[in-house]
């Protein structure tokens, strides 16, 4: 397999994982956070790949114009996904906190 055919397969790969992440995105859920940060570790992972199959010589006329389009969109849905996970996080130790002084006023 020539460096082209490597770098291209890990590009369309990522761009997969990219689309299974946008696709699993809700934040309303935690389990779709974490299916969606599972898809954004999975485009990273290909994107490293990438960029070394892209060290090894000059990579195909529109390959780095997809790079650049990955890291932006991978970076926009991490930040909505750490977001949303921390947001879920806060309301649970809020719901908590309020449960254990509600019950230590009456009690």
């Amino acid at each position: 397999m020539t460096t082209d055919t490597a770098l291209v397969r890990h590009v369309a790969r990522a761009e997969e994982y990219v689309a299974d992440a946008r696709s699993c995105w809700n934040p309303s859920r935690i389990a779709s956070c974490g299916e969606c940060a599972e898809a954004l570790r999975r485009a990273v992972a290909e994107m490293e790949a990438a960029c070394a199959a892209a060290a090894q010589g000059p990579a195909p006329a529109g390959v780095e114009m997809r790079i650049g389009r990955l890291r932006s969109e991978v970076d926009g849905l991490a930040r909505l996904v750490d977001s949303a996970m921390a947001f879920c996080r806060g309301l649970a130790v809020q719901t908590e906190s309020g449960e254990l002084v509600h019950s230590e006023m009456e009690g």
